[in-house]
């Protein structure tokens, strides 16, 4: 960003000036992509003034990337008001904004019946728009090494977050969910929320609920950002999927490119955070060509879309607890592009079995006809044989249950009745749609079911899930309840996985019973995950040679863990650790922390170090000619003198100096303020005096010194205190 963009910026909005005496105090700074001078008395625009927003907090303030951001005095009419659509219907006390007027229907409105018209006088009219405008703005994205470390630092963040991530159904907002609106959502419990679903048709991302979406889309960024919680579009879902949406969208580079654009702009165009693919599911080989090439294609789009946005967009895939379709994910290739791996660790038995099971065991019974299709198994399948870091393995938790009709209390396990029995889809359940007979009901019903006293809860210790019975009406239900979902958040943390998903939020009781048990997983430590500081060097001098080494402070887990880091230079790797093993480097352990030193020998400008753990890109950073040190402006001079040279600067107290003539030892010093001449003299460091506090040192030069020779000066081994190139 330049200083010329932000006089521009000032400069225009000093044109609406006359309009408003108090946009004098409103200025904005592009550099950090705020303004200074807002207060809660006005409202904001960032689409030209078609919808506003009240300026409550300073989380708001906040501009990235290309936006114009239109400052206003407060109006509520116009906070509230949605351009009218002769195509919608309007519910009492709904403001539209008509023909230049608000206006504010009396009861319900259907279609066409438009504002100002005589049918039926529903409208009210609020009076003529007049926005008191009082600046506006235009920001623009960073550029260069800045704006690269915006993407590389928000990778950072996002993969060192303990994610606790809930799914809100777009259709929760209707009966069969209790009408589970927005301001039912504990988001002091969530990290992630994401939004089920945006559809694909004809290869593009539509809105499914045309009538309420729009609403709830504006509603979700609105509060997801007052609670600083990520806002994730999850694109597809299971009836999406089954339609072979994403099939015949991606069966061409072209039909992907145009899927992907369409997916990053919606996400944009509703105030998404990022993408959640949800492709259930991926089970030949040509799906998994298009599933791998349709993540490849996002990732990279979505760097693009962020350079420009001043914003890391973060990317993840629900995927299957089948093991035998993992594969089909690809997740060797398409897990290091993914910020999350979200496992769909339920629907694993249901009616759409002959037998009765466990929609989420967490282990496997030993009747199971299938050892491996359980929690605890998949989860190990995805980091163990497939490479998926657990750090970014998110496991997932069901707020709802099945059911099976026409179950015998027969005891193919000793005091589990019913369980592994053939049962039937004759069971109606709250969340199935109409003729539709899964049995799938919420926690918080199946909750009141069990207090009815019509149901006994049973517990398979085995499997560590519970499930309801009833010997009269021969009804099974397979759910968790708080016992199971608070052995299962004690499993993730035990394992070190990133975190959870949660299908659906809509299923808990009103008093977040199962989102208190899950809630502290988001303020535990990600277990095996690193701490690390960057750009931390040292200085060997052996054999007489100046060697550059980065050291990277881990957390010690790493040695124990089953990760992977890897520095690399240029694409080449420097060093590697893998379950505490280091090749390239060495390690030492203080504490609780791990310092691994990577020798870089003699990195110059344009050098690109890379650092990766579990195939995630922690850091990247292109190095400058000061990038390699701190720097120091101690140094008063640097002065050649035919086969020496000499320096004056003043020290800051008892430290080591080194002496290098082109990255050749060329002698050191250590100043020493209690000695009147500053410090005692070692090899090839010929003549050193102290006058009015400053230093002066002569050091030879190994011969005539040439045009172009460097020397350097580095304090205590990673501070630069002067540099001069020999004319």
């Amino acid at each position: 960003m330049t200083l010329n963009k932000l006089t521009k910026a000032m400069l225009f909005s000093g044109l609406i000036l006359p309009f408003a005496a108090s946009a004098a105090s409103l200025t904005m700074n592009d550099d950090t992509n705020t303004i200074s001078g807002l207060t809660t008395s006005e409202m904001l625009s960032k689409d030209n003034g078609e919808s506003w927003v009240a300026y409550t907090s300073a989380t708001q303030n906040s501009f990235p990337g290309t936006v114009t951001v239109t400052v206003a005095t407060k109006d509520d009419n116009a906070i509230k008001a949605v351009a009218y659509d002769p195509d919608s219907s309007y519910a009492g006390g709904a403001v539209v904004s008509y023909n230049g007027h608000y206006w504010s229907a009396q009861w319900w409105a259907e279609a066409g019946q438009t504002p100002g018209s005589s049918s039926g006088n529903m409208w009210t009219d609020l009076g003529v728009i007049s926005i008191n405008t009082l600046a506006t703005f235009k920001f623009t994205p960073y550029t260069g090494q800045k704006a690269a470390d915006i993407q590389s630092n928000g990778k950072a963040t996002v993969a060192a977050q303990r994610k606790i991530i809930g799914y809100f159904p777009e259709w929760g907002v209707y009966d069969a969910h209790n009408n589970f609106t927005p301001d039912k959502i504990d988001f002091t419990g969530l990290t992630h929320l994401n939004y089920g679903f945006g559809i694909v048709e004809d290869g593009e991302v539509i809105i499914h609920d045309t009538d309420k979406g729009p609403g709830l889309l504006k509603q979700l960024d609105e509060l997801t950002e007052e609670n600083s919680v990520s806002y994730m579009i999850s694109v597809g879902g299971w009836d999406n999927s089954q339609e072979g949406v994403f099939e015949t969208a991606t069966k061409t580079q072209d039909g992907t490119d145009k899927l992907a654009d369409s997916m990053i702009a919606f996400m944009q165009k509703y105030g998404f955070d990022g993408i959640d693919v949800d492709w259930e599911y991926p089970d030949t080989d040509a799906e998994k060509a298009q599933f791998t090439s349709l993540i490849q294609t996002l990732r990279s789009k979505l760097d693009t879309a962020g350079l420009a946005s001043d914003k890391y967009y973060q990317l993840s895939a629900a995927v299957t607890t089948n093991h035998n379709n993992i594969q089909y994910i690809n997740p060797k290739v398409t897990a290091p592009l993914l910020d999350s791996v979200n496992v769909m660790a339920y629907d694993i038995h249901g009616a759409f079995d002959a037998i009765t099971g466990h929609n989420a065991p967490l282990f496997a019974n030993s009747m199971d006809s299938d050892p491996l299709l359980n929690v605890a198994s998949t989860m190990k399948e995805y980091n163990e044989t497939w490479a998926v870091p657990k750090q970014k393995l998110m496991m997932g938790l069901p707020y709802y249950g099945r059911g099976w009709g026409s179950v015998a209390s027969t005891e193919l396990e000793a005091g589990l009745p019913g369980l592994f029995a053939a049962g039937s889809a004759t069971v109606h359940g709250q969340w199935d749609d109409e003729g539709q007979y899964t049995g799938t009901n919420p926690y918080a019903t199946l909750k009141t079911m069990l207090a009815s006293g019509k149901y006994t809860r049973y517990w398979d210790d085995q499997a560590k899930v519970p499930y309801l019975y009833s010997n009269s009406t021969q009804e099974f239900f397979t759910y968790d309840d708080p016992e199971s979902i608070q052995g299962k958040v004690d499993y993730i943390n035990a394992q070190g996985f990133g975190g959870a998903i949660i299908w659906d939020l809509s299923g808990d009781t009103t008093d977040h019973e199962l989102g208190d048990i899950v809630k502290p997983l988001k303020d535990t430590q990600l277990t095996g995950y690193l701490g690390y500081t960057t750009n931390t060097i040292a200085n060997s001098t052996t054999n007489n040679v100046k060697t550059t080494f980065m050291i990277l402070n881990l957390d010690k887990s790493f040695q124990e863990g089953s990760y992977e880091y890897k520095l690399t230079l240029n694409g080449n790797v420097v060093c590697s650790s893998s379950n505490g093993k280091v090749t390239g480097g060495t390690k030492s352990v203080n504490g609780s922390t791990v310092s691994l030193s990577c020798n870089l020998k003699t990195p110059v400008a344009g050098d690109v170090l890379t650092f990766t753990v579990g195939g995630t890109t922690i850091f990247e950073k292109t190095l400058t000619d000061d990038i390699r040190f701190e720097t120091d402006n101690n140094i008063k001079a640097l002065n050649l003198n035919g086969t020496s040279f000499t320096f004056d600067f003043t020290p800051s107290g008892s430290e080591q100096y080194v002496i290098y003539l082109n990255n050749k030892y060329s002698g050191d010093f250590r100043t020493n303020p209690n000695n009147k001449n500053g410090m005692g003299t070692t090899a090839y460091l010929s003549y050193v005096t102290m006058a009015n506090g400053e230093l002066n040192i002569r050091a030879r030069s190994w011969g005539n010194i040439k045009s172009g020779d460097k020397i350097e000066i580095i304090r205590n081994g990673n501070t630069l205190v002067g540099t001069l190139i020999a004319p």
